[in-house]
């Protein structure tokens, strides 16, 4: 079996910063023995794979080098971009997906690239994640949003504080679900809202450069925090990468760009 794969850095408009994600479309989804060992082998937090349905509408699945995710918005918003890129779609048209989190609608607006996904609010922590949490955050003082099925949120103090958090994985991983945020208040000067960092190390990520996903969390509470509707975010690791942000009340709009930073064959 031969596949063309791209790899694309999502959440950016140059090439080595954002999130990177291989993209594969294929007229039928392998097994998924074969998928997870493409995704190992990428090496990236996501692979996704793509099988068209219909004109501008696709089946898509994200893997981690780990585990099959049921969200994850850097590979739709890679994802988007390759069927642009490859001619595989209308862009004048809303590209739709259908996945494990229900049917995903894409725009695009020049070079932005805006996915419509789920709004994400959090239920109280369980005692068990509440008493690892001092472990991981030692002397910050935190205000634990809670947990959603996948992701505990927890606001910092101040940008400073997210951008110099040192992430001791083992606890982390020891938390509900797969994966750890941490978020706090733009500096004033800034010319974004707020700031977040994300760590999964159940999933094969130890820290993941921009999550979409994450956003769908961060979107109601920072807009609600803030008193707008309309917010930009930046993710604070070492490749950075930059989000516009509108909450829709049971839907989150995640907008970004996207640069192909490279294309070739896979073959097993």
């Amino acid at each position: 079996m031969q596949f063309q794969v791209f790899v694309i850095d999502a959440f950016t408009h140059q090439a080595f910063q954002g999130n990177p994600a291989a993209t594969i479309l294929v007229d039928e989804f392998p097994g998924e023995e074969v998928m997870y060992k493409i995704a190992a082998e990428m090496n990236l937090s996501e692979t996704a794979f793509a099988v068209k349905l219909s004109p501008n509408h696709f089946h898509l699945r994200w893997f981690t080098p780990a585990i099959e995710v049921n969200l994850c918005g850097h590979a739709t918003l890679a994802m988007s971009h390759y069927l642009r890129e490859i001619k595989a779609i209308d862009p004048q048209f809303p590209l739709t997906f259908q996945t494990l989190s229900g049917i995903l609608k894409v725009t695009f607006e020049d070079n932005l690239i805006c996915m419509e996904f789920p709004a994400a609010y959090p239920v109280p922590c369980s005692a068990r994640s509440l008493a690892i949490l001092p472990e991981i955050l030692g002397e910050h003082s935190f205000q634990c949003l809670g947990q959603t099925d996948q992701y505990i949120t927890v606001v910092l103090n101040s940008e400073a504080e997210v951008a110099a958090f040192e992430p001791d994985l083992s606890p982390i991983a020891q938390l509900d679900g797969f994966g750890f945020i941490i978020t706090a208040i733009a500096d004033a000067d800034r010319p974004y809202d707020f700031v977040s960092r994300f760590f999964a190390p159940k999933a094969g990520i130890n820290e993941d450069p921009v999550t979409g996903s994450a956003h769908c969390t961060l979107t109601p509470y920072w807009s609600k925090q803030l008193g707008k509707s309309t917010l930009k975010a930046k993710q604070l690791s070492k490749r950075s990468g930059d989000l516009e942000v509108v909450n829709l009340g049971d839907r989150v709009l995640l907008k970004g760009e996207a640069v192909t930073v490279m294309q070739g064959y896979l073959t097993i």
